[in-house]
């Protein structure tokens, strides 16, 4: 469960957000919707526990997992080489086969071995999306994730999403991207900046 109670932000004299409250059950989804500069990013980053300066409370009761606008992929190292140091940052044990069925998933087999500084926007992107196959967080944020995927990279992530959502999982997104067979998948909505 993740639960907002009263949230409020506010930075530099200016009011992002007042009052905000939701409820989200396993298996279920939040869609995040407002402008640009309406403080989304920053309400992502108060559920991830990475910003502390709001009144309100988060209540979690499991791990998450939080993938913003930068992807947190080093393009010094292979797609294999940043999901096996992301893995083991986190002491996390894999099951043999289940990272390159990862990268298989999103489409990177024939990128295995290559730096990322070699790959696309969209294939860096789908590198991190990779790490939501490998991790057992329950709580998923993602913010954004559908920027720069082409049309099959989106659908992978849409049911990716939606096996996460039928497990009991549960699921806080934004997309500017129009997605709406994902986007129906959203039982409920949280508007911010209005």
């Amino acid at each position: 469960m993740l639960q907002i109670e009263s949230l409020s932000c506010f930075r530099q004299d200016r009011c992002l957000f007042k009052d905000l409250n939701a409820k989200v059950l396993p298996g279920q989804a939040l869609q995040i919707v407002g402008e640009n500069g309406s403080g989304k990013t920053t309400l992502f980053k108060i559920l991830a526990g990475l910003f502390e300066e709001y009144d309100g409370r988060v209540i979690t009761a499991a791990g998450s997992l939080y993938l913003g606008h930068r992807y947190g992929v080093n393009d010094q190292l292979t797609p294999v080489e940043n999901l096996k140091f992301l893995l083991k940052l986190n002491e996390i044990q894999l099951a043999p086969g289940l990272l390159m069925d990862a990268l298989a998933r999103f489409q990177l087999s024939a990128e295995l071995d290559q730096p990322c500084a070699a790959l696309s926007e969209g294939q860096k992107k789908r590198v991190a999306l990779a790490r939501l196959i490998l991790t057992s967080a329950r709580i998923w944020l993602l913010d954004e994730a559908f920027s720069a995927l082409d049309a099959p990279g989106r659908a992978v992530l849409s049911e990716v999403c939606q096996a996460h959502l039928a497990s009991g999982g549960i699921l806080i997104f934004s997309s500017h991207q129009g997605i709406p067979e994902f986007a129906a998948a959203a039982q409920l909505r949280l508007e911010v900046g209005s």
